[in-house]
């Protein structure tokens, strides 16, 4: 039996390493715009236009995989170190933990979508609090309770399916 204190390390590092993937991903997205309106001077105004439209399905396309491959990266090297490292096992991690991110992005669109519909019967615009100048509707607890249920149910997939422990 492993001490306690090892399930606090193995989940404040997936914790971390979360939040390091996230700005990885952000900073990839902004980068991509940048280049877009520096190189290609395409302008970041008029969100209609067919060259805004490639350059945000570029941007959200390859943020999303710097964030896969960060996370897989860190979470296999740092955060399930007893996950099993033979030979065929990368591979085969990186498919199931592809796999597990495709299902927890549609799970996440899907609750989102619901909740914000459900919270909607109760938090209207007109009754939503504000904080510093941000409207707390129901778009913004959906995503939040969201969130919160996606980094979780990733986190099981990881440990239980992806990383599992070496046999």
């Amino acid at each position: 039996m492993k001490p306690a204190h090892s399930g606090r390390r193995e989940v404040s590092l997936y914790l971390l390493f979360g939040v390091v993937t996230s700005v990885l991903a952000f900073l990839t997205y902004l980068a991509v715009f940048g280049a877009a309106e520096y190189l290609l001077h395409v302008s970041m105004e008029d969100k209609t236009a067919f060259a805004y439209t490639v350059t945000y399905i570029t941007a959200q396309l390859l943020q999303w995989l710097v964030a896969l491959l960060s996370c897989f990266y860190t979470n296999r090297k740092w955060v399930f170190t007893e996950a099993d490292h033979g030979k065929g096992s990368l591979w085969r991690q990186l498919r199931l933990f592809a796999g597990s991110r495709v299902f927890t992005f549609f799970l996440d669109l899907a609750a989102t979508y619901g909740l914000i519909h459900l919270l909607s019967l109760w938090l209207t615009p007109d009754n939503a609090p504000t904080l510093l100048g941000v409207k707390l509707d129901a778009e913004f607890w959906a995503k939040v309770v969201v969130s919160a249920l996606v980094i979780v149910v990733n986190y099981i997939i990881s440990k239980l399916l992806v990383f599992k422990k070496k046999n």
